[in-house]
């Protein structure tokens, strides 16, 4: 299944990607620590938001999600320990407490596959007017299937998946799109096809943020990608 959250960052950009860094020098004991808790892929982006900046985690694990929760949480290896340690200094979120980070929900996803290998993703977060406002637009999609799908896979888009997040600023939604002709992204910004016309002008409206300037969001960048 796909986890997907933002963290607060109270530092800076130096020190996640430093701890960034940590993970990849150690990659022998990373690769254990992930496998050991059926994580098959993990990718941490970093976004600038005027509130302060948040790192948005999403990663591919195996089911079931409950037993690996609360063994990450009570674990003292070594490694995971450190690392619950880094987690909770960067963000303020303790793992032993919340061993998944922040609470997401699930709201919106495209198509019921697992993320699919050899792909580039981009995940971002976007403010929203009202969590009502985001849960009708995803029911719009959903009551539009066939037009739905066939602007995803025009898009060369195998699945993309909303979550929805309470900030302190109030709901956020955490955008991940699993893209195969990532290049493609300029014709959706230019594109007046009456679906995709439709879906930009419901983005702006539930969120304020224009596809046809930026249209894969607020701008995010990867700072860390795990892969089996």
């Amino acid at each position: 299944m796909l986890l997907v959250r933002a963290f607060p960052v109270r530092c800076g950009r130096r020190e996640v990607e430093e701890f960034a860094e940590e993970v990849r020098m150690r990659g022998a004991d990373a690769r254990r620590f992930y496998t050991g808790f059926g994580v098959r892929r993990e990718s941490w982006f970093y976004q600038e938001r005027p509130d302060g900046a948040l790192l948005i985690g999403v990663t591919d694990i195996a089911e079931p999600l409950e037993q690996a929760a609360r063994d990450y949480a009570q674990t003292t290896e070594h490694f995971a320990a450190w690392f619950k340690d880094r987690v909770r200094n960067l963000s303020g979120i303790d793992p032993a407490e919340q061993p998944l980070g922040p609470p997401t929900e699930l709201i919106f996803d495209s198509s019921g596959a697992k993320l699919p290998p050899g792909i580039t993703l981009s995940a971002r977060v976007y403010p929203t007017r009202s969590r009502e406002a985001v849960l009708e637009f995803a029911n719009e999609l959903r009551a539009r299937r066939d037009e739905t799908r066939a602007f995803y896979e025009g898009f060369g888009v195998p699945r993309e998946v909303w979550f929805l997040q309470e900030a302190s600023e109030g709901p956020i939604v955490i955008g991940v799109t699993a893209m195969a002709e990532p290049h493609r992204v300029q014709e959706y910004a230019e594109t007046a096809e009456p679906f995709a016309a439709w879906f930009k002008q419901r983005v702006i409206d539930v969120t304020g943020v224009d596809p046809n300037q930026t249209p894969l969001g607020p701008p995010s960048e990867q700072v860390f990608n795990f892969e089996v």
